[in-house]
């Protein structure tokens, strides 16, 4: 069978987030050329139908559409830049749809380069963590030149429910630096009333369920409100991740001259997770520090 172009995509990344976005292109019968380190990753999106590239210069050489889905900033450069990066193959026409959370002006650096080539690239940073690149309901905030935005939301619609087009170059990468703000303090507050709840001899739960009924829900209270109740920090986002999101989001507010006084805070903490070896926990892990204060 011949493959279309169209039909066939590059993706390097498959960790937490990437490997269950691999197997929701492969579901929806895309031809996925991947580039993984680890052998058990391997041997499993083969086994769906997905196709081994060795090195990640044949991504490139083998895809017009790309997606990333790293972990910094310095791993994007270092994928589509270095010498055997994507770079040394890509072709005019070529787009890289980047998924991971780095800084806007690496995000706008990258661009400039892949332009130099004819190619462009796609900031597309996603939020809802495991659970939501699992049922393929992540919500994408994109950045980059509409027309080429638009030629890929095709397939952004398999990976998420929730697409928003932002902006220029940087601008999806400058949503997600809000949204892990807002995640991460109010993780801090979901923390906190449920201390209280329990110094003051309620049900957590039952308190729980009384908030998510009224102005008080969120997908916080809901989903890490129930993390920290149970104790439970299995990585959906890991803190490690986290603090690198806000340590983006304090380097911003200081070029922009912004004073973010609960961002601040919220980074101290989170920082702290990784003081204690809490780093490889979900971010929700948050919640033992703040707990550490109100013995």
């Amino acid at each position: 069978m011949v493959k279309k172009l169209n039909k066939i995509i590059g993706f390097i990344g498959l960790g937490i987030m990437g490997k269950p976005m691999v197997k929701n292109l492969l579901k929806s019968n895309y031809h996925v050329n991947f580039f993984a380190r680890k052998k058990s990753i391997i041997n499993e999106i083969r086994k769906m139908g997905g196709e081994f590239n060795s090195n990640i210069s044949e991504i490139s050489k083998n895809s017009k559409i790309i997606i990333t889905n790293l972990p910094e900033s310095k791993d994007v450069i270092d994928v589509v830049l270095n010498k055997n990066g994507l770079l040394k193959n890509i072709t005019r026409g070529s787009i890289v749809i980047d998924m991971s959370t780095i800084s806007p002006d690496t995000t706008v650096f990258i661009s400039n380069q892949l332009k130099k080539k004819g190619a462009h690239l796609i900031d597309a940073p996603v939020s809802g963590g495991e659970v939501g690149a699992i049922s393929g309901e992540l919500s994408i905030m994109v950045g980059g030149d509409r027309k080429v935005f638009n030629r890929i939301k095709s397939i952004l619609n398999i990976l998420g429910k929730n697409i928003t087009y932002i902006g220029k170059s940087g601008s999806g990468q400058i949503a997600k630096t809000c949204n892990q703000i807002l995640v991460a303090e109010t993780m801090m507050a979901v923390s906190e009333i449920l201390i209280l709840a329990k110094k003051s001899g309620c049900n957590q739960q039952l308190i729980r369920k009384a908030l998510m009924g009224g102005f008080g829900y969120s997908k916080i209270l809901d989903i890490h409100g129930l993390r920290m109740i149970k104790k439970n920090y299995k990585p959906g986002f890991k803190a490690s991740l986290h603090l690198k999101d806000l340590n983006i989001a304090k380097k911003l507010a200081k070029k922009l001259k912004v004073k973010l006084k609960g961002a601040t805070y919220v980074n101290k903490l989170m920082k702290q997770t990784i003081d204690k070896k809490l780093g490889n926990n979900d971010s929700s892990v948050i919640n033992k520090i703040i707990e550490s204060y109100n013995k």
